[in-house]
């Protein structure tokens, strides 16, 4: 799927709740649950969002893993989500997601089941 390209999808600042820090994302202002949005972010902002999971009380935390370069010469890394509360009930496995990224490199944070609000140009949800 590619996002940049798909008119229903617009640039936006979005914020995690539960964390100080706001995010540049893609997402499509229809597509919201429970009042939230669902972003999609490049690599650059995912990093952020790692280190901001990683360093907040949070119990979902992103990693990622780099691997190499694409063909194109960008970065190639595995974005991976661990929701540390499932691993000793059930399994490492059972508790990460590895997030793959879209055909223009954007990558689906906001299908996690997080709380993700849209800012207005005053950054108000």
């Amino acid at each position: 799927m590619r996002i940049k390209d798909n008119p229903d999808f617009k640039p936006t600042t979005v914020r995690l709740e539960g964390i100080d820090a706001t995010f540049p994302a893609y997402a499509d202002p229809a597509d919201t649950r429970h009042r939230h949005t669902r972003p999609f972010f490049d690599l650059k902002t995912v990093r952020r969002i790692a280190i901001a999971t990683q360093d907040s009380d949070s119990e979902d935390v992103i990693h990622i893993l780099k691997g190499g370069s694409n063909p194109d010469g960008s970065p190639k890394a595995t974005v991976a989500r661990v929701d540390w509360r499932h691993v000793e009930a059930d399994s490492l496995e059972a508790a990460t997601d590895i997030i793959e990224p879209t055909e223009d490199g954007l990558y689906d944070l906001g299908s996690l089941g997080w709380a993700w609000n849209a800012l207005d140009a005053s950054h108000t949800p």
